[in-house]
């Protein structure tokens, strides 16, 4: 199994919102777990709807994690401070996040003016180059 399959794997965990999920192949085992998630797997008609619908999405932009490590929303750790909630105005160049990578901080910033219609991530999760993080609807021109 090789690095692209196991990242499709985990990637399946988050979308499916499983709690774990473990493969077996030849004399390979992979055994995933979620930090935070519930020991019980919520069936798929229980979980809540999607903050944004279909129609709504393809109107937004998507603010994408530019490297792979830790997302944080919050200021500081010690703090419950954040830097946007949804239904938050920004500004393009407003830092909205950072990327934590081997003790290395990346700012997270918007590239569009508008209104953070939904936050994908939730603080302290681990994400990928190209995760989406936030979607902002842009301003009217």
């Amino acid at each position: 199994m090789d690095f692209k399959e196991i990242k499709k794997l985990v990637k399946l965990l988050k979308e499916e919102d499983l709690a774990v999920l473990s493969i077996s192949e030849n004399d390979t085992h992979i055994h995933i777990e979620q930090k935070g998630a519930e020991a019980a797997v919520q069936p798929a008609a229980d979980r809540p709807a999607p903050a944004v619908s279909e129609e709504e999405a393809s109107k937004l932009i998507e603010i994408t994690a530019g490297q792979i490590g830790t997302f944080y929303n919050q200021k500081d750790e010690n703090s419950d401070e954040i830097f946007v909630s949804e239904g938050d105005k920004v500004s393009k160049g407003d830092q909205v996040g950072f990327i934590e990578a081997m003790k290395v901080f990346n700012d997270v910033k918007s590239s569009v003016a508008g209104i953070v219609e939904e936050i994908t991530v939730a603080n302290g999760d681990a994400v990928e180059y190209g995760d989406v993080l936030f979607r902002v609807r842009p301003e009217e021109a």
